[in-house]
């Protein structure tokens, strides 16, 4: 029995794990390209070749199986695996929005945060400790500018080379509009997230 009940979740289980993949890759876009540079095209090419592949597999497993909620399943598992990306690609404010939210604890870890003083901070930021690395492009906050007096920090979500970047910034209070420091590039609050931070995008 149990054999069986594994046998008929497979596929909408690897579905699940493939629509996992596939938004994960889609919202840390911003480290790949960073960590990447001229071959992130091709590597997200790669990558959603596989998926596609990937999702073909699950729901034709699920189609030989011939029962009907593993197939329902399966198949729903694939519209949001393949639909979420065309979504988040498309709409670079769905992304941003999308990604504090599945990470806000993290986020929440970064304000809580002790800094150093701000002579004594490196222009690209402090180093995040390794369980936080995720949420920065670079693993590093970094302090862009002030705001009614009070620093302002950044986690990149993508840095250009040689410069500019786009990134999540925290505010203490209504933030003033800017522009602030994007590693070389003005960029301004554009989009309020929660708890002080706000999306930051060229101005």
């Amino acid at each position: 029995m149990f054999v069986r009940a594994l046998r008929f979740s497979a596929a909408p289980l690897g579905a699940l794990v493939l629509a996992a993949v596939a938004l994960g890759v889609t919202l840390h876009r911003g480290w790949i390209a960073t960590e990447f540079w001229i071959l992130t095209l091709p590597l997200l090419l790669a990558v959603f070749v596989m998926l596609s592949g990937g999702f073909a597999l699950v729901l034709w497993l699920a189609f030989r199986g011939g029962r009907r909620w593993p197939l329902v399943a399966t198949a729903i598992f694939v519209l949001i695996g393949a639909g979420g990306p065309v979504l988040l690609f498309s709409n670079s404010k769905a992304n941003a929005w999308t990604r504090f939210w599945v990470e806000r604890p993290a986020f929440a870890a970064v304000e809580a945060m002790e800094l150093p003083p701000d002579r004594e901070i490196d222009y690209y930021g402090v180093q995040l400790p390794r369980h936080l690395c995720f949420v920065s492009a670079n693993c590093k906050v970094a302090v862009i500018g002030t705001s009614g007096g009070q620093p302002v920090r950044f986690v990149p979500d993508y840095i250009g080379i040689p410069d500019d970047a786009l990134g999540y910034g925290h505010f203490v209070g209504t933030p003033e509009p800017g522009p602030y420091d994007g590693f070389g590039e003005p960029v301004c609050p554009t989009m309020e997230l929660a708890d002080g931070w706000w999306w930051l995008d060229f101005c």
